[in-house]
């Protein structure tokens, strides 16, 4: 018997030693979420406790359909909308040059999520004398030339985790309508600035 406690003693000690850290995103919860097709086209899981406003868009010059996001639980603001762009990154750049915010921090980087690829539009603005915003825009390309812009706003200089996290649960859901695959989905985890 005595032989045995100093074993049961290093084994308690080696798997507290390797135990797996709990994820950054621990102390967040991922929200009650439900299932919502907009335009027919995309398929994707958004928050309860978000509120969807969709509107009919008329004019179809550029941009096609529009679905304005709000959720001040999580105090999370969006679109999610079809385009017509036919070089994408040519319109990002002339947008920001075109903008009345005052950008204090701007990229634009490749990104993919799923089976779709496009570009990722992270800022931070001034617009007024003490409003802040920041903005992560994804632009994806569909697989019937148009391209999806989902946008997540916040009123702050950055986003926090549960924000992120929301975030993600929502992109991991994405899905065109009439894909064969449906597998194919993995978890996105957006990262918080530093």
């Amino acid at each position: 018997m005595k032989k045995i406690i100093p074993w049961v003693i290093l084994i308690i000690l080696v798997c507290l030693i390797f135990y797996p850290q709990p994820s950054r995103f621990a102390n967040t919860t991922i929200p009650k979420m439900n299932s919502h097709v907009l335009n027919k086209e995309i398929r994707l899981q958004l928050p309860a406790t978000m509120q969807i406003v969709e509107n009919r868009i008329e004019n179809r010059h550029q941009l096609h359909y529009s679905a304005y996001l709000n959720d001040e639980q999580f105090a999370l603001r969006g679109y999610i909308q079809l385009w017509q762009i036919d070089d994408l990154e040519h319109y990002l750049q002339k947008s920001k040059e075109m903008s009345t915010f005052d950008f204090y921090t701007y990229s634009l980087n490749n990104t993919h999520i799923g089976d779709f690829k496009g570009i990722l539009n992270s800022w931070g603005a001034s617009f007024g004398e003490s409003a802040k915003l920041s903005g992560k825009e994804y632009w994806l390309h569909t697989p019937n030339q148009k391209v999806l812009r989902i946008v997540f706003l916040t009123k702050d200089t950055h986003f926090n985790e549960e924000q992120l996290k929301t975030m993600g649960t929502i992109l991991s859901s994405l899905n065109w309508l009439g894909e064969p695959d449906m597998s194919k989905q993995t978890y996105i985890e957006i990262m918080g600035e530093n």
